[in-house]
């Protein structure tokens, strides 16, 4: 057993170092390379707290030629009072009272009417709790024109301000770098599986988001934002993914029980509702996270065990050292395992119950399979 760990903590390190060098931060050049029309898109729905720093943050950017499209989701507390106290001409709010239609979900059917009230060339879909420096647009403009990209998201940095927060958010982080062979999903569209992608930022062409039927195209999908990236891949399409956090914010969860439900909802989603695939994942990353440490009582194993628990150390420091995540979550990490690991088996639970909902509203999952 400790052999096998040791091994799979190697690939671990050693991908983290490749991702570490394709995962770029995006920089703004002093050339510029025209000022295509751009879209910001932001989903909203019970965002009171977020939607005001969200919007005020995207109304200072550098950029001339952009426009901010907001969709007020029905929202039951005051996120209509704050949208309407804003006055910009770059700002438009859709007010939506409409019925969720059968087989999407609701994030995915905002993003879909968002794209079709927009007029950018380039569209970029972010989330109402994230906050952007005033250079954003243009530096990814700038990255999109001069790469030539079709589609590019990011890991911003998140932001984590209680306990419950440490213990659950990192683990989104950890394992994009260290899992997903991002590499493999650059050399050719048949490894399209293994491309990843954030919801929190993800920036189309509108060419390349219409080419792959946008939203729509997976409209029942939970991790919507993995599932696009497979398709602008698959489509043999330019992608990039960045370390966004000189330029993108988020407070993704507000203590432990929101983060727990929230990461609830799209763990068993990232197995496509498979229920052995899941089980399988979920006890595999509590192993690995824990029975290294169990193993140093055992003499024969020590030292392997000694080199995977630093290997492991290693990855999350470069993960919070990258990402300004705070330093000490790298000796917390059995504990986020171990976290995360219960919260994955509490997402199977609740998606064999089919009882998965969001902000006040039950959302529709695929029926779940076996393999």
């Amino acid at each position: 057993m400790m052999r096998g760990l040791f091994i799979f903590v190697l690939y671990q390190f050693l991908n983290s170092i490749v991702n570490g060098f394709l995962i770029r931060i995006p920089r703004q050049q002093e050339d510029t390379v025209g000022t295509p029309r751009v879209s910001v898109l932001v989903p909203a729905r019970n965002e009171e707290e977020n939607i005001g720093q969200c919007v005020q943050s995207l109304l200072m950017q550098d950029y001339p030629n952009y426009e901010i499209v907001v969709l007020n989701d029905s929202s039951e507390d005051g996120t209509t009072t704050v949208l309407k106290n804003i006055n910009s001409e770059k700002l438009k709010v859709i007010e939506s009272k409409d019925v969720l239609p059968e087989g999407w979900t609701g994030k995915n059917w905002a993003c879909y009417r968002l794209f079709l009230n927009s007029t950018g060339e380039i569209v970029i879909f972010t989330d109402a709790d994230t906050i952007h420096s005033s250079n954003m647009i243009s530096t990814m403009v700038q990255e999109m024109e001069r790469r030539n990209l079709s589609f590019a998201s990011g890991i911003p940095r998140e932001l984590i301000t209680t306990f419950g927060e440490r213990i659950t958010v990192p683990f989104m982080n950890y394992s994009i770098v260290s899992i997903f062979p991002i590499f493999l999903s650059y050399l050719s569209p048949v490894f399209n599986m293994f491309s990843v992608a954030n919801g929190q930022f993800m920036t189309f062409k509108r060419c390349a988001y219409e080419q792959i039927g946008g939203h729509a195209a997976v409209k029942e999908e939970i991790v919507e934002d993995i599932e696009l990236s497979k398709l602008v891949c698959k489509h043999g399409m330019k992608v990039g993914m960045y370390n966004l956090s000189n330029l993108v914010s988020c407070r993704m969860y507000r203590g432990f029980r929101e983060a727990f439900k929230g990461l609830s909802n799209s763990y068993f989603a990232l197995s496509g509702m498979r229920i052995i695939p899941s089980l399988f994942v979920w006890t595999w990353m509590l192993i690995v996270g824990i029975y290294p440490l169990f193993s140093l009582l055992e003499p024969a194993h020590r030292l392997l065990a000694l080199e995977t628990i630093c290997m492991t150390m290693l990855i999350w420091y470069e993960t919070s050292l990258n990402y300004k995540l705070p330093r000490h979550i790298v000796f917390y990490y059995p504990l986020i395992s171990l976290v995360n690991s219960l919260i994955g088996f509490h997402s199977i639970i609740e998606g064999l119950r089919r009882n998965t909902s969001w902000k006040g509203r039950t959302i529709s999952v695929k029926k779940p399979r076996w393999f």
